[in-house]
């Protein structure tokens, strides 16, 4: 089973991981189960519990134009050293990389990082123009992953 986990908090583009999945779980990808967490710090390595793949799907301050769509291996997040890991107010970077040396990743997934604007994730309106328009590629890009993890299913242990 594949677990996509929308990201976020209720104010601004930081919504967008929260909007993905809202549009997700409308109708759900087979073989998959979407949930929507408000900044979920270390609680979201409970979340990735019972799953074979996870796809997190989350706001990103990149450095890149708004709206882009970052695409990435859950695995390659996970092996980014930290300085300190520290189980207070967790980053989904840290929480990942804190389930791996945990031994608690499932075996495969992927980060659908939006890029936003520095100041976008304060706003009390709504998203932006950009980050939006590119919801339903994020959408499309997580039911694709979907449809890869659950062709081909991974070997029990």
């Amino acid at each position: 089973m594949t677990r996509i986990i929308g990201i976020g908090s209720p104010f601004g583009d930081d919504a967008a991981g929260l909007e993905a999945a809202r549009r997700l779980a409308a109708t759900p990808p087979p073989g998959a189960e979407v949930i929507a967490v408000d900044r979920p710090g270390a609680t979201l390595i409970d979340l990735f519990e019972g799953a074979d793949a996870v796809i997190l799907i989350d706001a990103a301050h990149s450095g890149a134009r708004a709206g882009t769509i970052h695409d990435m291996d859950l695995h390659v997040l996970a092996s980014h050293t930290l300085e300190l890991i520290s189980s207070h107010d967790l980053g989904v970077a840290e929480a990942v990389q804190l389930a791996a040396r945990l031994g608690r990743l499932p075996a495969r997934g992927r980060v659908l990082g939006i890029a936003i604007a520095s100041h976008a994730a304060t706003q009390r309106t709504g998203l932006s123009t950009s980050v939006r328009a590119v919801i339903r590629g994020v959408v499309r890009r997580a039911r694709r992953w979907n449809q890869i993890f659950t062709a081909v299913p991974l070997a029990r242990r």
